[in-house]
C-alpha cells in the first residue's frame, strides 16, 4: 500500500475527514485559540465572569460565538454540515424549544415544594417592583438564554457530534457530561460533592434530549428555563454570587434549612432531592418521545 493511501485511510473515510481527528482538532482550536483572546479583553476592559446579568451576557455571547466560529471552521475541514451540530433551524425547532422551557420550569418549581414544606425556605412576596420587575425579568431571561445556547453548543454541539463518531453515542455523552460537570467543579468556588454528580447528570439527561429529538433546541428551552427560575424568580444561592443570590432576582425566597435539603449556599442543584427529580425526567422523557 502507498503511503498516501496509507494517509487516507488513517484521516478520510467515505470523503471525510474522520469524526475522531474533527473531535481533536476542535480541541487543538479550543485550547489554542483561547488564550489568544485573553490580552485583547483585558486591553478592552472585558468584564470578568461576575454573576450580574451584564456580566454573564457579555461573556455568555463571546463563548457561543467563539465555538460557532470553531465548529464552522472545523465542519469546512470535516466537509460536513454545520446544522449536524445540533442547532438546525428546521421547521419545529421553535416548538422543541418551547418544550424544553416548560419541562424546566416545572422542576425548578417542583424541588421548591417538600423544601417549604419542611420549613426550609420562606416566601416574603417581590423583591422587585413596577418598571424595574420587568426590567430585570428580560434582562436575566436574555443572560440565560445565552446560558443554555453557549453551554448546550459547548458541550453537546458540534464536540458531542465527532466525538459520538468516534467511540458512540453513549460513551461521548458520558465523556462530555463529566466534562461539564468536572468544570462547574473546578471554576465555581465551594462547591461540594452533590453539585459536579447532578450538573453532570443534567447534562447527560441533555445528551439524551438530543439523541431522542434529533437536536439541541429542547435542552437549550430547558437549560435556560431552569437556570432562570431557580436563580432570577426564586432567587436560590449560587456560588458564583459567593453563596448570594444573583442582585436583580425577582422574588424575595429565604433559605434557611439543611444544607442536604436546600442545597445551601450552592442552590437546589446541591439539593439530594435532586436525583429523584432527574430520575422522573429520564423516565417522563422516555415516555414522551419513544426510541
Amino acid at each position: 500500500m502507498r503511503f498516501n493511501d496509507l494517509l487516507h485511510r488513517v484521516f478520510m473515510h467515505e470523503g471525510r475527514l474522520r469524526a475522531g481527528w474533527c473531535f481533536l482538532l476542535l480541541l487543538v482550536l479550543y485550547f489554542g485559540a483561547g488564550p489568544l483572546l485573553d490580552p485583547l479583553l483585558t486591553r478592552i476592559h472585558f468584564p470578568d465572569r461576575a454573576l450580574n446579568w451584564y456580566a454573564l451576557s457579555l461573556n455568555e455571547a463571546l463563548d457561543l460565538a467563539f465555538i460557532a466560529a470553531l465548529s464552522w471552521i472545523v465542519c469546512r475541514i470535516g466537509r460536513v454540515r454545520f446544522s449536524t451540530c445540533g442547532l438546525p433551524l428546521k421547521a419545529g425547532a421553535g416548538r422543541l424549544f418551547l418544550e424544553g422551557v416548560i419541562w424546566g420550569i416545572v422542576p425548578s418549581i417542583l424541588i421548591l415544594i417538600p423544601i417549604y414544606f419542611a420549613g426550609a425556605c420562606s416566601f416574603h412576596g417581590l423583591a422587585l417592583h413596577g418598571t424595574d420587575l420587568a426590567k430585570y425579568a428580560a434582562l436575566w431571561a436574555l443572560a440565560f438564554l445565552l446560558v443554555g445556547l453557549s453551554e448546550e453548543f459547548t458541550f453537546r454541539g458540534c464536540a458531542l457530534t465527532n466525538l459520538a463518531g468516534a467511540i458512540g453515542f453513549w460513551p461521548a455523552a458520558v465523556v462530555m457530561s463529566a466534562l461539564f460537570g468536572l468544570i462547574h467543579f473546578v471554576f465555581k468556588q465551594n462547591e461540594g460533592w452533590v453539585d459536579p454528580i447532578t450538573v453532570g447528570l443534567y447534562g447527560l439527561f441533555w445528551c439524551f434530549t438530543l439523541k431522542r429529538t434529533g437536536s439541541l433546541w429542547f435542552a437549550v428551552g430547558f437549560h435556560a428555563a431552569s437556570d432562570y427560575f431557580d436563580m432570577a424568580v426564586f432567587a436560590e444561592p449560587n456560588t458564583g454570587a459567593g453563596g448570594n443570590p444573583v442582585p436583580g432576582h425577582l422574588l424575595d425566597v429565604r433559605f434557611h434549612g439543611s444544607v442536604w435539603l436546600t442545597g445551601g449556599p450552592r442552590g437546589t442543584e446541591a439539593s439530594l432531592l435532586v436525583f429523584p427529580i432527574l430520575a422522573c425526567l429520564f423516565y417522563l422523557f422516555h415516555k414522551r418521545y419513544p426510541k
